[in-house]
């Protein structure tokens, strides 16, 4: 028996959306994830009810990095979805399933599920539920906030969002996309990216806090 980081996610509102096409590109986020984290996962996140998925990560840091790439995939693909995330550090009694997260049993798997399934008004979409609560508390509060910026980013825009996430160099990345050292900066500006890729920095350290548990 031992403690870990599980990390568990669903659809918002599933129903509203093509069931084929819904679980296609589901099947295709989560497995992008465990391809793109492999270092970081104990057990691959697995689709389990058809708009659900969990999975085990090596920490606290890895459930962070998973949950980003999962967000910034969806809005890079223009996937239509939405996901809600439990992220609960907790008790798994029976060894780790390493090729699928199937077949574990545990209080911390039981205990994240319900956090997931409950369901209210105003419940929020990222919930981290850790032993140090203040530490828990920060990362669901940057998340929301990341979350409310990135709702206004097109699909359209998607290319050159990311590519100003990943420099700061105005001009080359204008460059890139036909547009001005000037314009860049307006558009860098209205769509808050340097507000996100503060946020995301901070999460990102956060999750790096040796008093995680």
């Amino acid at each position: 028996m031992a403690d870990h980081f599980i990390v568990m996610g669903d659809i918002l509102k599933s129903s509203k959306y093509d069931g084929r096409e819904l679980m296609r590109d589901f099947k295709r986020l989560v497995l992008s994830c465990n391809r793109k984290l492999a270092d970081g996962i104990l057990s691959p996140y697995t689709v389990t009810l058809g708009d659900e998925f969990q999975g085990v990560s090596k920490s606290l840091h890895w459930s962070v990095q998973s949950l980003l790439y999962l967000e910034e995939s969806s809005r890079r693909k223009g996937l239509p979805f939405a996901l809600r995330y439990v992220v609960h550090y907790g008790r798994i009694d029976t060894p780790l399933n390493r090729k699928i997260a199937h077949g574990m049993v545990g209080r911390g798997l039981t205990h994240a599920r319900e956090l997931l399934t409950t369901k209210h008004k105003g419940l929020p979409r990222f919930l981290f539920d850790l032993p140090n609560q203040k530490l828990a508390t920060q990362l669901s509060h940057l998340f929301g906030v990341m979350a409310s910026i990135t709702r206004d980013w097109k699909r359209r825009d998607a290319d050159l969002i990311f590519d100003m996430l990943s420099s700061d160099d105005n001009t080359a990345v204008g460059a890139k996309h036909g547009k001005n050292r000037s314009q860049i900066w307006k558009r860098r500006r209205n769509m808050h990216v340097d507000d996100y890729k503060a946020l995301k920095a901070i999460a990102i350290q956060l999750s790096q806090s040796e008093e995680a548990v």
